[in-house]
């Protein structure tokens, strides 16, 4: 159960449906995650805001994208984002091969070199806070500079949404089973 308040449309104040309204706007819908950081509207418009560039707007693949958010969910045992994620992956052409591997915290072996890379560059990144030399060089002349910026921000975001959710008591969509093991 929830542990803070999942906000519908009618429970919020003029800014926060107008919040609410933008979120929809963007994404199609305000899944459940967005309506828990609508107990501060400021907070879920900077941040639905941000999401939307990385997510739908940025220079990095969508693939590649997917494999770095089942990471960074898989890091952080994030069930909500997996559970989101893996579905996503899938229809962005990620193979299940790769999926299960993150899933069991692996480097997937059957990936390609981009997904490898990015794959590699999202657990060290959250596991050591940092990436070494030749690993960042590698993903960055996949990417370019402004792409391996995104993908960084992006696993970063995703961490931070994983967590939330996770402090919130969030773990899916209400009705939606997690795929993610305990």
């Amino acid at each position: 159960m929830a542990r803070v308040p999942i906000r519908d449309r009618e429970q919020l104040s003029p800014q926060g449906k107008a919040v609410y309204d933008q979120i929809a706007g963007s994404r199609g819908s305000v899944s459940t995650n967005f309506k828990a950081l609508l107990n501060s509207p400021e907070l879920a418009a900077r941040l639905s805001h941000l999401g939307a560039y990385l997510r739908f707007e940025g220079p990095v693949p969508n693939h590649l994208k997917e494999v770095a958010a089942l990471v960074a969910a898989r890091q952080t045992d994030g069930h909500y984002v997996w559970t989101a994620h893996e579905t996503l992956a899938r229809r962005a052409g990620v193979k299940d091969e790769v999926i299960n591997a993150i899933r069991s915290r692996g480097v997937p072996a059957k990936a390609s070199p981009e997904e490898l890379a990015i794959a590699r560059y999202a657990w060290a990144f959250l596991r050591d806070h940092r990436v070494d030399d030749k690993l960042f060089q590698e993903v960055q002349g996949y990417l370019g500079v402004q792409g391996i910026v995104d993908l960084t921000l992006f696993i970063s975001y995703y961490a931070a949404i994983s967590l939330a959710t996770s402090a919130f008591g969030i773990d899916t969509e209400p009705g939606v089973k997690s795929t993610l093991p305990v």
